[in-house]
């Protein structure tokens, strides 16, 4: 259970949430999948952070990263698609609400791991 909990969180991670939230957004006129992009992530941060899978927390968001730049890059050649998220391109906005999502979780996981330390403290200490 010690490996397996790390590598379902880091499978969980390598979904490309950002480019899904950018294609329903395309479609569908509809940010509802950038909140259940966040709220995913929150959560993965956070038990990311009391079970201590840093590495399943990193290279989740790399892969993540990766797979939605190279969906978008598939889009490209779609000029609609490039023009629908004006001021920015896709690109840039991947990049923008990947770093936004990366500083959430980075939060999200500082203060888990701090109620970890404290849980594992008091556990001690009673004992």
């Amino acid at each position: 259970m010690r490996r397996i909990l790390p590598f379902i969180i880091f499978t969980i991670y390598c979904i490309p949430y950002v480019y899904l939230s950018m294609q329903k957004d395309f479609e569908d006129d509809s940010k509802a999948n950038y909140i259940i992009m966040a709220i995913v992530t929150i959560a993965l941060s956070y038990l990311s952070g009391l079970i201590r899978a840093d590495l399943s927390l990193v290279l989740g968001n790399i892969v993540s990263f990766s797979t939605s730049y190279f969906y978008n890059a598939l889009r490209l050649p779609d000029p609609k698609w490039e023009k629908y998220f004006s001021p920015f391109n896709s690109v840039e906005q991947i990049v923008i609400v990947s770093l936004a999502a990366l500083v959430l979780q980075m939060i999200v996981y500082t203060l888990a791991r701090k109620r970890a330390k404290r849980y594992i403290r008091n556990a001690t200490i009673s004992k």
